[in-house]
């Protein structure tokens, strides 16, 4: 519970907005709720067609009930994460034991991807437990003659859809394939369920919204929604320098840390079982054909974003609850060599994150002394994962049921970034309070513009809490000056000193320093000159 709670709930709304995604949600939500139109989203009073509207109401029900802030609008995605965690113990229990689902529920827990997405006002743990959770259902309804299951399983997908889109029929249909091919017996099982009437159903639950937006917007749906943010977003390369092929097989490396080793292990070791004529259980493979369709899908995409990827999350954290109940109940085995080297390796990982951690805080990083505290504690459960999994496993003895000194870490690197980190980076945010400035000041007719404000340009949008004309050129930015209505902008202090060169009356009315880019590196003691951003009005 203790680490329930820091993951998912601790401090939850206390760091404002500063990414566009999250700000860009949130903003939508509440227009929402504006409106009274809770089925076609808007943003900034304009049709936003990124994704269908079943996040954003869940999202605009949390701000009904906490009003509009951020708490409100990072509430469902720390639900939608404890959903997912409740749906990986549940799956582990039933398919494979106790133990297995409650160890991978606690390392989900513990990952960076859900303590990170958990505080992020998007969708993607939302999506995941309706994704995971629908396929859970079809697992159990398949591999456990539970057929009644799938039914739950099929309106979960709905959700999914309603969700993100048509990704989750995608992933799910690719996991489907890969299985059936896989397993002679997967094939049975899984084309025993009632996949034709699924279909129907899913049809029935999610098609109203699609086609009532058709009806509403007609081709301007099918060309925002449809063609732009899936067909082109997927097969074309629209953005530069995007990752190569191998971007999220370092990301799962990166996040599964200090349990890398076990999945790999694990890999190796099923590789090898087949390779001497072995078969794998169904509910291994299962796993394995979900991972490789979450992974390949998104690789092949021509954009990618590291988060795209979370789905996979739980799967890969039941195979590491396989392998850490393998080791106990059979330590010394040929079968999980690879396992056992990859949970020896945990101890030394955390020990070495430490030392790193360390390093970064006393030579890099400008934050409190106290601080160091976090990776102290890191190295001494390393160390104590190091005695208690290596030595005791060569001495025959079997690991500890739960690794509760690698949680202990992560724990307290998790309660490090919300007690230290997120409060330093709360100051160097400036982009909010201008906001919250132009909000106060100007009047009922007066206009609001954001120049070139780039990533800050959502959050500008939420703190102001009204239209925004954003200006994105010289040109557009001469002509809205030009105009005789009183106007507020924000800006960076060299576009103001450029453009009164030009000859425009501008004056400034409040500036403040702060980060331009959200990246860490604003913590870092030699960090770049802070940006100045300042709030302009007619000179005149």
């Amino acid at each position: 519970m203790v680490l329930l709670y820091v993951v998912l709930f601790w401090r939850l709304g206390t760091p404002t907005f500063w990414d566009p995604d999250e700000a860009h949600y949130a903003q939508t939500s509440r227009e929402m709720i504006e409106s009274g139109d809770w089925l076609a989203p808007y943003y900034n009073d304009e049709p936003f067609f990124d994704k269908p509207a079943l996040f954003h109401m869940l999202q605009a029900a949390a701000m009904g009930v906490f009003g509009p802030t951020e708490y409100a609008a990072r509430i469902v995605p720390a639900l939608g994460a404890l959903a997912l965690i409740a749906v990986t113990m549940w799956l582990g229990t039933v398919a494979a034991s106790r133990g297995v689902g409650l160890v991978a529920a606690l390392l989900l827990t513990a990952s960076p991807g859900v303590f990170g997405l958990a505080r992020y006002a998007i969708l993607d743990t939302v999506f995941t437990a309706f994704v995971f959770g629908g396929a859970a259902c079809l697992a159990v309804a398949a591999l456990k003659d539970r057929p009644r299951l799938q039914w739950p399983g099929y309106v979960c997908l709905a959700c999914a859809v309603l969700t993100k889109g048509p990704l989750a029929l995608a992933l799910c249909g690719l996991t489907l394939v890969l299985a059936c091919l896989a397993s002679h017996d997967l094939r049975r099982r899984l084309l025993g369920l009632n996949w034709v009437r699924g279909l129907v159903l899913i049809a029935i639950v999610a098609s109203p919204w699609f086609l009532y937006m058709y009806q509403r917007f007609g081709q301007d749906f099918i060309n925002g929604y449809l063609l732009d943010e899936n067909i082109r977003l997927f097969a074309t390369s629209r953005f530069a320098n995007q990752p190569g092929p191998w971007f999220y097989f370092q990301i799962l490396a990166t996040g599964l840390l200090p349990w890398t080793g076990i999945v790999i292990g694990r890999l190796i070791d099923d590789i090898v079982a087949v390779g001497r004529g072995e078969r794998l259980d169904a509910f291994e493979i299962l796993l394995w054909a979900w991972i490789s369709a979450v992974v390949g899908f998104f690789t092949l995409s021509a954009f990618k974003l590291d988060h795209y990827v979370f789905p996979a999350a739980p799967a890969l954290c039941l195979l590491c609850g396989r392998g850490w109940a393998d080791l106990r109940a059979t330590p010394n085995a040929l079968r999980h060599i690879g396992t056992r080297v990859g949970a020896h390796l945990v101890g030394p990982v955390l020990v070495a994150m430490g030392v790193g951690i360390g390093y970064f805080l006393i030579a890099r990083l400008e934050l409190p002394r106290i601080a160091t505290v976090v990776p102290v504690v890191i190295t001494l459960c390393g160390a104590a994962l190091t005695v208690s999994v290596n030595i005791q496993g060569r001495a025959g003895g079997r690991p500890p049921r739960l690794p509760w000194f690698g949680l202990t870490a992560l724990a307290s690197a998790y309660a490090g970034l919300i007690l230290f980190a997120l409060p330093a980076l709360e100051h160097r945010k400036v982009v909010p309070e201008l906001a919250r400035f132009v909000a106060s000041q100007a009047g009922a007719n007066d206009r609001v513009a954001s120049y070139r404000l780039n990533r800050w340009s959502p959050v500008f949008r939420f703190y102001v809490n009204r239209h925004v004309v954003p200006l994105d050129s010289v040109a557009e930015a001469a002509a809205f000056f030009d105009a005789a209505q009183p106007f507020y902008c924000v800006m960076h202090r060299a576009a103001y000193d450029e453009f009164v060169a030009q000859g425009k009356p501008l004056r400034i009315l409040r500036q403040l320093d702060g980060i331009y880019a959200t990246s860490g590196r604003a913590l870092w003691r030699r960090r770049l000159s802070p940006a100045e951003f300042v709030v302009v009005t007619p000179a005149r």
